[in-house]
């Protein structure tokens, strides 16, 4: 039986004998994969952001702060708009514990850029939660607003939805949610990165 190498077109083949991976190559594969597990284990909570410095504390002595910098990037890019209040919390202090892992480190600079990052995570928060209530108490004092008619394949039948169902369904909050999630999510992106630029 061939070798799946074999299979390919003389072109790819050679292409593919043309790559070489350097033992530097193997060590930075190995250092990657090194960080997604201990970053598993950080995101199941097996691990504290100290505990996660702590490991990754060699990185920076054997020079190789480009896997200190993947890791923070890695845990960048698992903070959203929607993340609990503890979990960014513990991302954004591991993020600043790597930080100081480093040998010319931005930590000062980085934590203002996280602190206002988690600002505008509870500000949307916040709005999201104030216009929900205002919604809430006019589905509550209008119960027609909980009616709704639906089409079936035997013709209309009308349906008494719960107040949340009623708020969710409502074009005040589809048109809310959508503006905030563009005005929102474009100062998030702009916050991230130039958090990222700055690691």
């Amino acid at each position: 039986m061939k070798k799946w190498e074999d299979k390919l077109p003389p072109r790819a083949r050679e292409r593919l004998a043309e790559i070489k991976i350097t033992p530097e190559d193997r060590e930075r594969i190995k250092g990657v994969e090194r960080v997604k597990s201990l970053l598993s284990q950080f995101y199941q909570e097996k691990l504290t952001p100290e505990d996660l410095g702590e490991k990754l504390k060699d990185f920076g002595k054997e020079s190789k702060e480009f896997l200190i910098k993947e890791a923070q990037t890695r845990l960048i890019n698992s903070l959203g708009l929607q993340i609990s209040s503890q979990d960014f919390k513990r991302r954004g202090k591991a993020i600043l514990v790597l930080e100081r892992l480093k040998s010319e480190g931005k930590h000062s600079s980085v934590k203002e850029e996280i602190n206002l990052l988690g600002g505008l995570i509870k500000k949307c928060r916040e709005e999201k939660d104030r216009v929900y209530e205002q919604l809430k108490k006019q589905v509550e004092s209008n119960p027609e607003l909980r009616i709704r008619k639906v089409r079936t394949e035997s013709g209309e039948v009308i349906v008494q939805l719960s107040t949340e169902e009623a708020i969710l369904s409502s074009p005040e909050w589809k048109e809310f949610i959508s503006q905030q999630e563009l005005a929102c999510g474009s100062e998030f992106s702009k916050l991230v990165g130039k958090i990222k630029k700055m690691l």
